[in-house]
């Protein structure tokens, strides 16, 4: 029998399928539906592999958590709290069902599908300390901030310049352009007596608008990932304190 069994919904098949490779390559038994054969009794074959695993993963997904859609999910999830044997992953942005809260899982919601990533590093190292029946690990504190669930992944950035007007001049972002090919069209372009910056006090509102509006876009944002990262401990403790000193300190 398999050490461990997972438990997803069967939409998310192509996305459990790494999780279910990277367990593998670890050097664990790892056994979902997608194994059972044809002549056999689907109903059996999941009840006794349910009931000889180590390990039950119960996968949360916007699908496994719907109460009707994620039934399956939560039941074999509930066999796993039963015997303690339970390690609940998600892969989406969302809460755990109702009565399993109390039972932490594992956030791969950002997760690429590496095996070095080290929130995949935590989750194989719960998932083998149940099936050896050891101690839980407890998670590593991050050595940077990151809002969950938010994936930045193939991004380049090739011959992009950025140049910040002088004198009142507007700036300007240009992407694609060699530094050869913007010699060349300064060379050609014929040359412009400086702008002089003026200012009168009907602009002020203006330019005070633009400056207050981001920077209470951006103190908001960080209240609130921080906040959420705090309450998952997926932030540093420092800051985590700091942030409530703050908030306790607000009006």
């Amino acid at each position: 029998m398999a050490d461990v069994f997972i438990s997803y919904k069967k939409s998310d098949a192509d996305r459990v399928r790494p999780l279910v490779q990277n367990l593998r390559d670890a050097g664990l038994e790892v056994w979902w539906d997608e194994g059972i054969q044809p002549s056999t009794s689907w109903r059996a074959e999941i009840a006794q592999q349910l009931a000889a695993a180590k390990c039950v993963v119960a996968v949360w997904t916007n699908d496994s958590v719907d109460h009707e859609q994620g039934s399956w999910v939560m039941e074999e999830a509930t066999h796993g709290q039963a015997r303690k044997i339970l390690a609940p992953v998600r892969l989406d942005m969302v809460s755990p069902p109702l009565g399993f809260g109390e039972t932490q899982y594992a956030d791969l919601a950002a997760w690429s599908g590496g095996a070095e990533d080290p929130r995949f590093q935590h989750f194989l190292g719960i998932v083998q300390a149940i099936v050896r029946s050891e101690p839980i690990p407890v998670a590593p504190r991050p050595t940077h901030f990151e809002a969950p669930g938010i994936k930045l992944q193939g991004v380049t950035m090739e011959n992009v310049n950025i140049h910040v007007g002088q004198g009142g001049a507007p700036n300007s972002l240009s992407v694609g352009q060699s530094r050869d090919d913007e010699d060349e069209d300064e060379a050609e372009a014929e040359p412009t007596p400086p702008r002089q910056s003026s200012f009168s006090p009907s602009m002020f509102p203006t330019r005070a608008i633009g400056v207050i509006f981001p920077l209470v876009a951006i103190i908001i944002f960080v209240f609130t990932m921080g906040n959420m990262a705090c309450d998952q401990g997926n932030a540093p403790a420092a800051f985590c304190r700091v942030l409530h000193s703050v908030t306790e300190a607000a009006p």
